[in-house]
């Protein structure tokens, strides 16, 4: 017997099941298949008229066949022309109206519509189709009626009004019948077994009854007892169990009860027999008040449709996994309904046919609400998912579900070419949400403001296709390292790089790799162009369309390019959004947007040319009009006049905006300086949007210096009035107690920015800010509210934080992180009382003093409770610095305060040398790239100065070298291109385990089987010695640098070099007395040789290459043969064992460790590189020997290399295997060794 194909089978399935059939026939010749396929003949196609013609045929010759042989000649001709000419009419006419009149309709096919037709006899119920009643010849109507009762109406349940009173009734009548023609009637009603004819025995049975009802109830007995005894008791009571099986087959069972309705007069309201929570509870109420008919009667039947849906659900087990159900504003929905709300009405979401009893909807139902051909269900399906969007992008729904992002993005992106205004509103918020998170840029605009914050993220989907040729660099030694993942004999000196292959993906496969670009290829660009252009719908969706183009403006500077390439699209923007201030009264066409602003600042950060190319007389000519523009200002043109503001702070910082056009904005900026110092509340309860356009407004006047846009003239004019608003805030933050909210401390520390700006760089020096300096300043600082700000640095610090952020929740579609995930929920990365920018711009006035006004503020900032806090702040970091974190976009301020803290002359009284050193480490681990010149100083301030590291000259010169190396060229990448972005990550320019960077070069040189680098002017003596001693001089302090299978892996490459200068007598001295330090300290460590490191590879690949090294140039040195013999323990897995006594066994000959070793301890001439091997050896040569070997093929394997004689007698490898293989009893062996 032969399987159906089942789903997931393949056409090979498809031929192994016809072979196996063709062999089965072949066997059996009668062997037929299920089913065939014949192929008919196709009828020949004939006209409508031939198919007319030939049935006129047939009709005549059927008409014909059935007239009468009398009929005559002439007759049956004139009969037959009145047929054809009918049959001809018909046809014309049918032609003409349609089969009109039905008479082409097929008698057969009504009745296997409809069935057959058959005629209602009145009074009598039709019984119901489960119910199977056996024919009763004589049968009472009221029996029947009962017995439909109760078959129908069980329990008295489901019965209407007019049922009950009807059923009533006819129990009243069937009342009145005797019980006795009742009993006799039930037990003699039925069919003759020997008469068949029904009337026959129907006269039968009225005779007999007519007898029975004249005999008395004596006589009927005495007869009964005659008739049983002249009768064969076999026979009788065979008839009495045939009578009681028919009995129990027929006999209709005693109708229920009936109720009696009881006349309206007579009937009290009864609704209070209704539960309170029942629905109709509060309709009969009113039907009371009302006076209703009938709604005095209670029918629950009716209202079952309004109670609630019984609770049926399994209980989960705690880890057990269910279906995610949402309501209509996207939330989760708990799984069990105790855990909802009792007093919000939920009904509305129990309208789903798949687990009835939990409220809410699937995504899968969503979804097929979203191709709803009803435009309101569509609007309501994509609404909710919105909103799951919105609260995904927040964190709150991580590591409880996992959304399907690239399914939920087609369905968003095929709604979106649907025209209607209602569902491309809520089409467009969903895709908004999913790609434009608002969370990042809302944080991204609130410290925009501080100091050096204007750089602008890029989130591009980051690849690893550096193409950089320097042997020395990190990118190239991590593409040589990951070689040695895979396997050994594979290694290749030729570095191909992946191709892109993103336009050969679909776009499912797009999707799941780059999201943007998928969202790109979808010809996004000009859908949004359509929208604004020709749909122009005067709702949010111009909101939404313009945060899309921000998140994609963001992603790169090719694809920022790519949007401004688009000329339409721009035109329709500068057109509609940023149009003359007008008072009418619509709310996004012909008003100005700070979006479409924020858009244009956005793709001006991406690239010096896409500024050039934007920054026109026009946009300039607006950007005068939006800051010029004061009457009645509000909260949406406050918005767009911040967005200006910082358009003008990047066309300043890029160059494009010279003195000349500067000059032009100077009335608006000294307008607004003097409006904020009447106006600005920089108390809690003032509007934050004012302080932050302040802020805003300081930063741009600082930039006009930086860019020296500002001269000699401008600056005369702005800063009188900036240093009177810049007293007074200061003033007022003195006042205060404490902070409580960032757009306070981003305005201090712009007022700090600018001040110390101007007083170091500007052309009156501090002479302009000299009540500031000396008294306004010093204030603030001795003051409470800033004793209560520093309190908060801890507290608030982002690198030590203890948890990870949100960067590559979903991969394809990288943000900022301006989330972080903690244990009790999502917080942001940036708490209302973040000080480190404020602090950073005080501290810069210690960092790089003035020429006067410093002793008041240096006297106030040594105080111990400014100082205290800062001391403990870095310890924490010394201990606790969250490498993670220091990655993150928002933290680089935190690391620009860091150096300057270390930067601080006499920080080190507050930290020991242990605390510095593990802080300076840390902290160099952590830096990326735009702060390399912090790196250098670190490194030059503590690692080079000689003074917390003990190095040689030569090997610290070396150091400082090879680190330099490493900085300079971040130098040159920081400055390469002219724009204002960053990457979203800021990825550390040196690794963790960077101390051993030389050893690094050494396995370089190794794998590409070359000699060292003549530009090199250090050996390879001086490497090692300069590595090894500089970590153990780290290791001294406390310092972890790497785990100790990572050191075992560089201790094995300190062998690889390629002059074998291990034989040194001093290299190989210093070498010992490291693996003897080594392997004391991992005395009973034990080593996971499968573990696999970032940008390290696997310690496999790395033994076998160092074993072949061995068999090559190890000179039977000891040290070597040690770190060989390493993984050779009993403890470890045999298939180190087995590998190296199969492939490498002539390895195992020029292990050194003769037995003369073992005594030649005392022998204090011997030079230290013949110490006793077996001190070398973690655990001594028992670990070795214990437990005996029970592997088979390791046990042939050693048999093998004794009786080939492999191994040298007396060496530690002979031992070894004579040990296992003359104890072992898992083979059988024939000859001892």
């Amino acid at each position: 017997m032969f399987n159906k194909l089942k789903p997931g089978e393949t056409e090979e399935d498809v031929l192994r099941m016809a072979a196996e059939f063709n062999a089965e026939r072949q066997k059996n010749p009668n062997f037929q298949p299920a089913a065939t396929v014949v192929r008919l003949q196709k009828p020949v196609g004939k006209s409508l008229f031939a198919q007319k013609r030939e049935l006129g045929k047939l009709n005549n010759k059927s008409s014909l066949s059935d007239d009468k042989t009398n009929v005559e000649p002439s007759a049956r001709v004139a009969t037959v022309d009145a047929a054809k000419q009918k049959v001809l009419l018909d046809e014309i006419h049918e032609n003409m109206l349609g089969d009109i009149r039905g008479t082409k309709i097929s008698a057969n096919l009504m009745d296997n519509v409809l069935g057959e037709i058959v005629e209602r006899r009145e009074g009598v119920l039709r019984p119901p189709i489960e119910f199977q009643q056996p024919k009763v010849s004589c049968i009472r109507f009221e029996n029947s009626v009962n017995s439909l009762t109760h078959f129908v109406f069980k329990n008295g349940q489901g019965k209407s009004l007019f049922a009950r009173k009807f059923i009533a009734k006819q129990s009243a009548t069937s009342t009145s019948s005797s019980p006795k023609e009742s009993e006799i009637n039930e037990s003699t009603a039925g069919h003759s077994a020997i008469v068949q004819d029904p009337k026959l025995t129907q006269e039968i049975h009225t005779e007999n009854l007519n007898i029975l009802n004249q005999m008395r109830e004596e006589d009927i007995l005495a007869e009964q007892q005659k008739l049983l005894s002249s009768l064969d008791p076999a026979l009788v009571k065979l008839l009495a169990q045939k009578r009681e099986m028919q009995k129990k087959r027929s006999t209709v069972p005693k109708a229920t009860k009936v109720e009696v309705i009881e006349p309206l007069e007579q009937s009290t309201t009864n609704s209070t027999a209704l539960s309170e929570d029942n629905p109709a509870q509060e309709l009969l109420q009113q039907s009371d008040e009302g006076n209703w008919l009938n709604f005095n009667l209670i029918e629950d039947h009716k209202l079952a449709w309004m109670r609630d849906i019984p609770a049926k659900i399994a209980q989960l087990k705690p880890g057990q996994q269910f279906n995610a159900r949402f309501d209509w504003k996207g939330v989760l929905l708990p799984h069990s309904i105790e855990e909802m709300p009792q007093n919000v009405d939920e009904r509305e979401l129990y309208l789903h046919g798949e687990e009835p009893e939990r409220p809410g909807y699937s995504l899968q139902e969503l979804f097929r609400l979203a191709r709803s051909t009803v435009l309101q269900q569509r609007i309501s399906a994509f609404g909710s998912i919105a909103g799951i969007l919105s609260i995904y992008n927040q964190g709150f729904y991580d590591q409880v579900l996992s959304l399907p992002v690239s399914k939920i993005f087609f369905l968003l992106r095929f709604g979106l070419d649907d025209n209607a205004p209602a569902q491309l509103e809520v089409v467009s918020r969903a895709l908004a949400r999913l790609f434009y998170n608002e969370t990042d840029e809302v944080l991204l605009d609130h410290i925009y403001e501080n100091a050096y914050c204007h750089w602008q993220p890029t989130l591009q989907v980051l690849v690893d296709n550096d193409e950089t040729g320097d042997s020395t660099s990190f990118a190239f030694l991590q593409r040589y390292m990951a070689l040695l993942r895979t396997n050994s004999k594979a290694f290749n000196t030729d570095v191909e790089e992946e191709s892109d292959s993103r336009l050969s993906m679909d776009d499912f496969q797009l999707a799941e790799t780059d999201l943007m670009s998928c969202l790109l290829r979808t010809n996004i660009l000009q859908r949004i162009c359509f929208i604004l252009r020709s749909v122009r719908p005067e709702n949010s969706t111009v909101e939404s369309c313009l945060k899309l183009l921000i998140r994609m403006a963001r992603t790169n500077g090719q694809t920022a390019k790519q949007l401004v390439e688009e000329s339409q699209l721009l035109s329709v923007i500068t057109s509609n959004f940023l149009p003359n201030i007008s008072s009418c009264n619509t709310l996004f066409y012909g008003q100005p947007q700070y979006l479409a602003l924020k858009l244009l600042r956005v793709l001006i950060c991406q690239h010096l040319d896409i500024a050039k190319q934007l920054a026109s007389e026009t946009f300039i000519e607006s950007l005068k009009q939006f800051l010029f523009y004061r009457d009645d200002i509000k909260g949406k043109l406050i918005r767009v006049q911040i967005e200006a503001l910082r358009i003008v702070r990047c066309l300043l910082l890029l160059g494009i905006l010279d003195r000349e056009l500067f000059k032009q904005l100077l009335p608006a900026l000294r307008q607004m300086l003097d409006w904020h110092y009447n106006h600005c509340v920089f108390d809690v309860g003032g509007p934050a949007l004012i302080r932050q356009h302040a802020a805003a407004l300081l930063v741009a006047i600082v930039a006009s210096g930086e860019s020296g846009a500002c001269d000699i003239e401008a600056q005369k004019l702005l800063l009188e009035p900036l240093h009177n608003c810049c007293c007074s805030w200061m003033h007022k933050a003195t006042r205060a107690t404490a902070l409580k909210d960032y757009t306070q401390l981003t305005l201090l520390s712009a007022v700090l920015y600018a001040v110390g700006w101007f007083a170091r760089h500007g052309y009156l020096g501090t002479a302009s800010f000299r009540q500031f300096l000396h008294s306004i300043l010093p204030e603030f600082v001795s003051s409470a509210g800033f004793a209560a700000c520093v309190q908060q640095l801890t507290r608030g610090s982002i690198i030590l934080r203890r948890f990870s952020d949100r960067r590559n929740s979903h991969a394809p579609l990288p943000n900022v992180g301006a989330v972080l995930m903690h244990d009790l929920g999502p917080q942001l990365v940036v708490s209302d009382t973040y000080p480190v920018q404020l602090l950073s711009n005080l501290w810069a006035f210690v960092e790089t003093p003035l020429e006067d006004g410093q002793k008041q503020l240096l006297q106030a900032l040594m105080q111990p409770a400014v100082l205290e806090p800062l001391g403990e702040y870095l310890k924490e970091l010394s201990q606790h610095l969250n490498r993670f974190l220091a990655s993150n976009f928002f933290a680089r301020s935190e690391l620009k305060l860091v150096h300057q803290l270390l930067s601080t002359e006499g920080i080190e009284t507050y930290l020991t040398n242990t605390q510095l050193l593990q802080l300076v480490y840390s902290y160099l681990c952590c830096l990326p790239t735009s702060q390399a010149r912090q790196m250098k100083s670190i490194f030059e301030r503590y690692i080079f100065s000689g003074k917390y590291v003990q190095l040689d000259e030569k090997s610290l010169e070396l150091l400082e070298t090879s680190c330099m190396e490493i900085v300079y060229s971040h130098f040159i990448a920081d400055n390469k291109e002219p724009n204002l972005t960053l990457c979203y990550t800021q990825a550390p320019v040196l690794p963790s385990d960077w101390p051993y960077f030389q050893l690094r070069l050494i396995l370089n040189n190794y794998l590409q089987n070359v000699q060292q680098h003549p530009a090199v002017i250090y050996s390879e003596n001086q490497v090692v010695r300069m590595t090894l001693t500089f970590v153990e001089q780290l290791e001294r302090q406390g310092l972890q640098i790497v785990s100790p299978l990572e050191k075992l892996m560089y201790l094995m490459i300190s062998f690889m070099g390629p002059d074998s200068q291990f034989l040194d007598p001093e290299l190989h001295k210093l070498l010992h007395s490291q693996l003897l330090q080594f392997y004391a300290q991992n005395a009973t460590h034990n080593f996971n040789f499968e573990a696999t490191y970032e940008d390290k590879g696997s310690f496999e690949p790395l033994y076998y290459l160092f074993v072949n090294h061995f068999e090559a140039a190890s000179y039977g040195d000891e040290l070597f043969s040690s770190l060989v013999l390493l993984p050779l323990a009993q403890k470890y897995d045999n298939k180190w064992r087995r590998r190296i006594w199969s492939e490498h066994v002539q390895a195992m000959r020029f292990l050194n460790c003769d037995e003369s070793l073992v005594s030649s301890l005392c022998n204090i001439s011997l030079s230290l590189s013949l110490i006793s091997f077996f001190l070398q050896l973690i655990g001594g040569l028992a670990a070795y020997l214990e437990p005996v070997e029970q592997e088979p093929s390791l046990l042939q394997l050693y048999g093998d290399a004794l009786q080939q004689q492999l191994v040298r007698p007396g060496s530690i490898a002979h031992k070894i295997a004579r040990h296992h293989f003359n104890n072992s009893t898992a083979i059988q062996k024939t000859t001892s060794f």
